[in-house]
């Protein structure tokens, strides 16, 4: 039976930026209508959560290994590979209730199940439902490109919306892409008996700051990771007892080859396309590219009545962009206080072993953009509760200029996501350096480390400011 709505907001997906301004509408008794056509929680319920739960189980496994090193001793080891995939299904499980239709419905939202598209810039129609609503906001995430990769058609390849239903014991596990997602993947299961080999035509984390991730890769190689990166991929065909991939020999080579025979292969490719087929985007004025919708600094389209965020728009994908991005239009819309804009850092973290996160610049962009830039260091290993953790291994790089503007942080060792929250709050407020000589954290955290290296900093941007305006004058007038 066909039905009309007429809501404040609509919202097109039902991933975590959707949802959270559902929520957002609902707990503020503002006429609210989501429109899925497929799972709630989008590639997070399906991809994210289910791989940080495997993380955990590998570093729990981990953590047990080392053990004699703290003079705590056991039982052999043991890995139950079904149990470990009951703790990915009971973690999915929770997540997912939190953003579920029942829970929408309940906060007095109104979930319709069927995929939209829009007949005009006010009217959107999904299944036997047309909705008219003031606003809409699109949320429809985006999906990985599959690699053109010779015979890779032809194979029963896994994503990371599969991988974690893949019934068949793994012995050797080949993964497509060499990002902090596929690397991720490959240590959990190596640490839990399954052999991995990476491979990518690119350099691994390409997109990470090359002197942090140098350190996760020495870490990953020492722990069996077979992580063939800058490699050509020359096809991928099946074998007896699983998949054969074949790759150049070296960078440019001609006519070599060399097999890497495995049982599964997991394409984890770095790049994402906009998902917005089907939507009818050009009926209602909104422009979009190859990149995704475009939006102004404050996420709307070219139609007015419209906003975007997530993954559906041009930038660095993830969930900490889309919920942050969700925030700012829930504020928007119902006129809350609130950033005004989206333009704002968004952190980074390869939940690898040592974990790599970063915010703002890195040292090499920062060097493109600014004349004086100053590079700050401080290793993990000054920390004392890494030391009481035997977790040394690793280094906090701060990014300023000459006088004390924070332009970037990056850090790579345990918690190094917890460190660099910090960095991420100071940048977002345009914090100085010696502002964060004022932090005080309890001891023993990791997160002293950030008041530790701030305090390294020495230079104009400490001098009172009538001292520096007489410095800067001498220095222009020789």
């Amino acid at each position: 039976m066909a039905e009309e709505l007429k809501p404040d907001i609509c919202i097109i997906g039902g991933g975590p930026a959707g949802i959270a301004v559902a929520i957002a509408a609902a707990n503020a008794e503002v006429p609210v209508v989501l429109v899925e056509g497929s799972e709630m929680g989008g590639v997070n319920v399906a991809a994210a959560v289910p791989s940080k739960a495997l993380v955990a189980a590998a570093s729990r496994y981990e953590s047990l290994r080392v053990g004699p090193a703290f003079g705590v001793t056991g039982a052999p080891l043991q890995v139950n590979l079904g149990k470990v995939h009951d703790h990915l299904r009971s973690a999915t499980e929770a997540v997912a209730a939190n953003g579920s239709a029942e829970r929408l419905t309940a906060l007095g939202a109104t979930v319709v199940k069927a995929q939209a598209r829009f007949v005009d810039g006010h009217t959107v129609v999904a299944g036997d439902t047309t909705i008219r609503a003031k606003h809409f906001v699109i949320a429809t995430g985006a999906k990985p490109v599959i690699p053109d990769v010779p015979g890779l058609g032809e194979v029963d390849y896994l994503t990371f919306e599969t991988i974690f239903d893949a019934t068949r014991k793994m012995g050797h596990l080949i993964v497509l892409g060499a990002d902090r997602y596929g690397l991720e993947i490959a240590q959990a299961y190596t640490r839990l008996g399954i052999d991995a080999t990476v491979i990518d035509d690119g350099p691994a984390l390409a997109d990470e700051d090359p002197e942090l991730a140098a350190l996760v890769l020495e870490r990953l190689r020492a722990e069996g990771i077979r992580v063939r990166d800058r490699t050509r991929i020359l096809g991928v065909a099946r074998r007896r007892g699983g998949i054969r991939a074949t790759v150049a020999a070296s960078a440019g080579s001609e006519g070599e080859e060399i097999p890497v025979d495995g049982t599964h292969i997991l394409v984890a490719p770095s790049r994402r396309a906009a998902n917005i087929g089907g939507l009818g985007l050009d009926k209602a004025g909104i422009e979009h590219d190859g990149e995704g919708i475009k939006v102004d600094p404050h996420l709307r389209t070219t139609n007015n009545r419209v906003h975007a965020i997530g993954d559906v728009i041009a930038g660095p994908a993830g969930v900490s962009r889309a919920e942050h991005q969700a925030a700012i239009v829930a504020k928007r819309l119902l006129r809350q206080a609130g950033p005004a804009t989206g333009v704002f850092p968004i952190p980074s973290m390869a939940m690898t072993d040592p974990a790599l996160a970063a915010v703002g610049l890195d040292e090499n962009e920062a060097r493109r953009k600014h004349k004086d830039v100053r590079v700050l260091r401080l290793p993990f290993a000054e920390s004392d509760l890494n030391q009481a953790d035997r977790a040394t291994s690793g280094l906090l790089k701060v990014i300023v200029t000459d006088r004390g503007q924070i332009l970037g942080a990056a850090a790579v060792g345990r918690e190094a996501g917890e460190v660099i929250a910090l960095w991420s709050l100071a940048i977002a407020n345009r914090l100085t350096i010696d502002a964060m000589q004022t932090f005080v954290a309890p001891y023993p955290t990791r997160a002293d480390l950030s008041r530790r290296i701030a305090e390294s900093f020495t230079g104009p941007g400490l001098t009172p400011p009538p001292r520096r305006r007489i410095i800067d004058f001498l220095r222009k007038s020789g």
